[in-house]
């Protein structure tokens, strides 16, 4: 009887575990949302059969002493409280990137975290885990050896399949399981050498008189959603708007970003690649600045943001760069959520440097922008939407773009006034998720975070000629190459975006990565269709999802001709 009750026990234990898994660390949304896939129902049975072997591991510890009693209890309900902390502000799981980023930036993540952190919820969760931890204290009758053993053979077992099976997904299993495991995977990850010499551009001895002004405005965290000059309800881009209407700009409607984070698009946009890169082939290009330089231009990079973060001032200011300002020299304590005030930068910096400039000049600029949080993004003049209730409010980020709308239009107007042969290229580095099922920042693949604004002032001869891809798929990383055919340079043969003074293929597949080596190379992508619906690859497992979301398949069984668009980037997929 006595052995019968401890079964029970812990049996009633791993039922309550998984209920507040569904329903405390996640949500009934996701759960209504999720339950049908298959995928979903495997990972979570497994993971959820793995945790109870562990269970029966932890029932003879729990009955040992207090002190054990606390390490088990912590073992289970500690990683289901950083899970559902990250759920809530992504709507997914910690993932690598997550624990890479708290060992380089703690006060960022700890911030975020203290932010977003829902106490009520986390005394609830720790409170029914406490309670389930309890129904193992219970005087243990010792299990036979062997049986022990075997239950201990079943919980490895189950967890290395779990971990590392083409099926697995850890955003699908019980929450401690899979954040265990996004530890264990982290340990599969080497530390890879690049060859980084990069390919010199040749001096060009034609003339310059006739070439164009040329500035690449890099955003950041713009979401192509909030903005009123692509349909939002609310009127966040009014100058943006009227310029737009008297044919002084083109918004492409149907852009996408090269990643999801900072150091992972800015350094591919200054150098016009898109896709996984894990033979590092950024490091073999040249980037902008260095085109611009042989092409006889001024060059200069103008960032309100710490370029250290990501080492962008690493990969970007070298010789070819003429002119370099970043927003530490105007705010001391910038950092990777707030840099310099991007009106003062633009007023105080960036005007008297075009005032300065009697030959023609390729001018990047890398925006403070929109990035969490929110409220310290704007100034009092720009707070059009109010009350900003918290920090990270809609109100609070809608008038970080009623700046960002300030200060494009301020730059399109003043150049365009010097120079009217001048282009002026915007585009953020990715959007945010904003909540719901997206998440609130940009963790995840989706469409508020990958789907780009993309917005390009050019000359009045050229206007019609961008316009023809106005609704066309295109990406972020065809900037670079347009501007080199503006001032007919020849790109590297490692850059693959497209000039958009041509006509884009209506069919046009596009990827978005997580794959590359500017930050953790953590090895997913998607493939996106003209649509903006996308196939989900996961390297480490090789799989693929379908854009359904619903049906997975091996990355082997996926159509050829889809296939080669990684292939080509890493030829030991096909081993």
């Amino acid at each position: 009887m006595a052995k019968s009750n401890q079964i029970v026990n812990i049996l009633l234990a791993w039922l309550v575990i998984m209920l507040a898994d569904l329903l405390l660390v996640r949500d009934y949304i996701w759960v209504i949302d999720h339950w049908d896939i298959k995928r979903v129902v495997v990972n979570f049975g497994l993971s959820s059969l793995a945790l109870l072997s562990l269970l029966f591991l932890l029932k003879p510890m729990m009955a040992k002493s207090r002190l054990y009693k606390s390490v088990a209890y912590l073992m289970i309900a500690l990683p289901m409280l950083v899970q559902m902390s990250h759920f809530e502000v992504y709507r997914s799981f910690a993932s690598s990137f997550g624990f890479h980023t708290f060992v380089e930036d703690p006060q960022l993540l700890l911030l975020l975290w203290v932010e977003q952190f829902n106490i009520l919820k986390s005394m609830v969760v720790l409170g029914v885990v406490y309670a389930a931890m309890r129904l193992l204290s219970s005087p243990f009758k010792p299990m036979v050896k062997w049986r022990y053993g075997l239950n201990m053979l079943g919980f490895v077992l189950l967890y290395v399949l779990i971990t590392f099976s083409w099926y697995g997904v850890s955003n699908f299993q019980q929450s401690a399981l899979a954040y265990y495991s996004t530890l264990l995977q982290m340990t599969k990850n080497q530390t890879l050498k690049f060859n980084r010499n990069k390919a010199v551009v040749l001096a060009s001895s034609r003339p310059t008189e006739h070439l164009p002004n040329i500035i690449y405005i890099v955003g950041e965290s713009l979401a192509f959603s909030n903005m009123g000059i692509y349909g939002y309800e609310k009127d966040t881009t009014p100058k943006l708007q009227i310029l737009k209407d008297n044919n002084k700009l083109v918004a492409f409607d149907n852009a996408l970003s090269i990643g999801t984070h900072t150091r992972l698009s800015v350094p591919y946009m200054l150098v016009g690649m898109e896709g996984i890169d894990p033979l590092g082939k950024i490091y073999q290009t040249p980037t902008l600045f260095n085109y611009a330089k042989a092409r006889g231009y001024r060059t200069a990079f103008i960032s309100a943001q710490d370029t250290s973060w990501g080492h962008i001032k690493a990969l970007f200011v070298d010789s070819d760069v003429d002119y370099f300002w970043d927003g530490v020299q105007m705010n001391k304590n910038a950092s990777v959520h707030k840099g310099a005030d991007d009106m003062r930068v633009l007023e105080e910096i960036v005007m008297p440097y075009i005032d300065r400039q009697d030959a023609p000049f390729m001018l990047v600029l890398q925006m403070d922008g929109s990035h969490y949080p929110y409220a310290m993004h704007s100034s009092k003049r720009h707070k059009k939407f109010l009350p900003e209730l918290e920090a990270n409010s809609m109100n609070a980020y809608d008038n970080t773009i009623v700046k960002t709308d300030d200060y494009i239009a301020t730059l399109i107007h003043y150049m365009q006034n010097k120079n009217p042969n001048s282009w002026v290229f915007y585009s953020s580095d990715h959007g945010q998720g904003l909540g719901g099922k997206s998440g609130m920042f940009n963790q995840s693949f989706t469409k508020n975070t990958i789907h780009n604004p993309l917005i390009i002032a050019p000359p009045k001869a050229q206007y019609q000629q961008i316009l023809l891809n106005k609704n066309r798929p295109v990406s972020q990383a065809d900037i670079v190459p347009t501007i080199l055919d503006i001032i007919d340079m020849t790109p590297h043969q490692n850059i693959n975006g497209q000039s958009l003074l041509n006509q884009q293929d209506i069919n046009r597949l596009r990827v978005v990565s997580k794959y590359m080596p500017t930050q953790h190379n953590e090895k997913k992508a998607v493939l996106v269709k003209p649509d903006l619906s996308y196939y989900f690859i996961d390297f480490e497992k090789m799989s693929v999802t379908l854009p359904s979301g619903k049906k997975t398949i091996k990355f082997k069984d996926w159509a050829q001709e889809y296939q080669d668009i990684f292939i080509s980037k890493d030829p030991d997929l096909l081993y």
